[in-house]
C-alpha cells in the first residue's frame, strides 16, 4: 500500500528536536559536576573537545526561546549523570538538580514536552575508577539509583523517558565503556557483551521503577537500526541481509522487549567465546517489564551481501564492521545516494525500520534522532542555505507520514539536532543543527545562534502538521 504526498500528521504528533548534554551543555567542571568518560577522551586532529560545547548551560534561556519560536512540540535532551551524581553514585549535587529544574520548567512554560534521556554516552568516570563501570554487576544498582533520583525529583513534570542512548553503539566503542582502544578484539567482545547484558538488566529494573514512581510515565530505549538491504536477489544475499539485521540490531531489542537471546545471536556469541554470564531471573524481569515505546535513531541504511570467508573472527571494536566473516559483508549501493561521509541516504529505510519493529515487538515508535551532517557555510549576510538538509528531512518525514497514515503508531519525530553541537567523530566540521553555532574546533568565536534556512522550513512543517511536505 502506497500513500503519496497527502494528508497530515495527527494533531497530537510530537514534532521536536534533540541534543545531548555532553555535546551541547559545556560547563564541564562547574557547579559541582564530576568527570565523565567523554570529558577525559583525548581528541585527535585538532577536533573540539566537549568542555564548552554550545555553552547551553549559560544560554539555555535563549535556546529555549528559539525552540518556542520554531514551534517545537517536544524537546529531547539528556541529563548529565555526573551533574547529578558527581561520582556516579553517593552524594547528590543540588546545583545539578536546580539546573535541570530551570530547563524543564521553562520548557513547560512554552508548552514544549520534555523527553529525557538518562544516559547519552557520558558515563561517570567515578564508576569506572570504583569498580570498572558496566563490567561489574554493581553498575545495575547505581544506574537504577540514579534513575530513581530523577524520577522522584522530575517525575511530576516528565512523562517520556529514555534509558540508554544507542546501547548498540556504546558497547562497540571501548572509550565509552572505559576501556583502552588497544584492547585485544576477543577480550573486548567478551567484556562488551557482559556490559551490554548489565545494561539490559538495568533497563528492565528502571522501567519497573518508573512505573512505580511516575504516574503515567512512559519509558523507551533508543536504538540506531541501520537496516540492511540485500545487495541482490540471490538467496544468499537475502539471507546475509537477514542475518546482518539480527546480529547488528534486533538482538538487543529481543532482550529488552522479550527477555530472550535469539538463536542466531546465541550461536554468534558462543562461536566467539563472548556469551555473557546471565541469570534466568534477569531475563524474566525483562519479559515482565518491556519498554513502552522504541526510540529510533535513524540516519542511514546498509547494503549487504554474502561473505565469501569461512573464518570465525572476534567482532572487535567500532560501530560498523564492514564484514562478519562467514556471515555478511557491506557493499555500496548504486541506488542509494551517500553523504559526504559515506552514509547511505535512504528515507525508505526509515519506513522499513518502523514497520519491522512494530511487526516484531508491537510497540509504538518515537523517532529520537534523524538528520544530515554537513559542512554548512555561513554566508556574509548571516544566511545558511542548507537546502540539502531540507531535502533530507523532507524525504524522511514523507515516509514517516505514510507510516502514520497506514496506522503504525508513531509518537513523534525529534530530529538531530536542534542546534549545531560538537560531533562525536568530526568536531565542528559536521553540523546537523537547524540553528548554526558560530564557533570552530579551536576557536569559540562569539557562539552566536543563527537560524538556518532549515529552521524556517521546519517551523512551517510544524505549523501545517506536515501537510505541505
Amino acid at each position: 500500500m502506497k500513500i503519496k504526498g497527502q494528508g497530515q500528521f495527527p494533531p497530537d504528533f510530537l514534532f521536536g528536536a534533540s541534543t545531548s548534554a555532553y555535546q551541547y551543555e559545556g560547563a564541564y567542571d562547574l557547579d559541582g559536576r564530576g568527570p565523565s568518560v567523554m570529558d577525559l577522551l583525548q581528541r585527535k586532529g585538532g577536533l573540539a573537545d566537549y568542555k564548552v560545547g554550545a555553552d547551553h548551560y549559560h544560554r539555555y534561556e535563549e535556546d529555549i526561546r528559539l525552540m518556542a519560536e520554531i514551534g517545537l512540540k517536544a524537546y529531547r535532551f539528556s541529563i548529565s549523570w555526573t551533574r547529578i551524581l558527581p561520582e556516579g553514585n553517593g552524594r547528590v549535587n543540588p546545583e545539578g538538580l536546580q539546573f535541570y529544574d530551570k530547563i524543564i520548567n521553562l520548557l513547560r512554560q512554552y508548552n514544549i514536552e520534555p523527553i529525557v534521556t538518562l544516559y547519552h554516552f557520558d558515563y561517570p568516570q567515578g564508576l569506572i575508577d570504583q569498580y570498572g563501570g558496566w563490567r561489574s554487576r554493581k553498575s545495575v544498582d547505581d544506574f537504577l539509583e540514579y534513575a530513581t533520583i530523577l524520577f522522584r525529583h522530575f517525575g511530576d513534570r516528565i512523562k517520556y523517558w529514555l534509558t540508554i542512548n544507542e546501547q548498540d553503539h556504546v558497547i562497540h566503542l571501548p572509550e565509552r565503556i572505559g576501556l583502552p582502544g588497544t584492547i585485544d578484539a576477543a577480550e573486548f567482545d567478551r567484556i562488551s557483551q557482559q556490559c551490554s547484558y548489565h545494561m539490559c538488566v538495568a533497563t528492565a529494573r528502571i522501567i519497573e521503577r518508573c512505573h512505580e514512581l511516575v504516574p503515567g510515565g512512559q519509558v523507551g530505549v533508543a536504538m540506531n537500526p541501520m537496516i540492511g538491504l540485500p545487495a541482490s536477489s540471490k538467496p544468499e544475499d537475502v539471507l546475509a541481509a537477514a542475518e546482518y539485521n539480527e546480529i547488528a540490531g534486533y538482538y538487543l531489542l529481543d532482550l529488552q522487549c522479550k527477555g530472550i537471546f535469539s538463536p542466531i545471536y546465541t550461536k554468534y556469541l558462543k562461536d566467539r567465546g563472548a556469551f555473557p554470564e546471565i541469570d534466568a531471573e534477569d531475563l524474566n524481569k525483562m519479559r515482565l517489564h518491556p519498554p513502552d515505546f522504541i526510540g529510533v535513531n535513524y540516519y542511514m541504511n546498509q547494503t549487504v551481501r554474502q561473505s565469501t570467508s569461512d573464518t570465525i573472527a572476534p567482532r572487535g571494536t567500532g560501530v560498523i564492521k564492514r564484514e562478519e566473516e562467514g556471515i555478511y559483508e557491506l557493499v555500496n549501493n548504486p541506488h542509494v545516494q551517500a553523504s559526504e561521509w559515506g552514509w547511505g541516504i535512504c528515507p525508505i529505510g526509515l519506513k522499513l525500520v518502523i514497520m519491522e519493529l512494530y511487526n516484531r515487538y508491537g510497540l509504538p515508535a518515537l523517532i529520537t534522532e534523524n538528520g544530515l551532517g554537513a559542512r554548512d557555510e555561513l554566508l556574509p549576510d548571516d544566511r545558511i542555505e542548507d537546502d540539502y538538509r531540507i531535502a533530507y528531512l523532507a524525504g524522511h518525514l514523507k515516509e514517516l507520514r505514510d507510516c502514520v497514515q497506514m496506522g503504525y503508531p508513531v509518537l513523534g519525530y525529534c530530529l538531530w539536532s536542534f542546534m549545531d553541537v560538537v560531533s562525536g567523530h568530526d568536531g565542528m566540521n559536521k553540523r546537523y543543527g537547524l540553528v548554526y553555532l558560530n564557533r570552530k574546533d579551536q576557536e569559540l568565536l562569539d557562539l552566536r545562534r543563527i537560524r538556518k534556512d532549515s529552521f524556517h522550513w521546519y517551523g512551517h512543517v510544524i505549523a501545517t502538521n506536515g501537510a505541505d511536505l
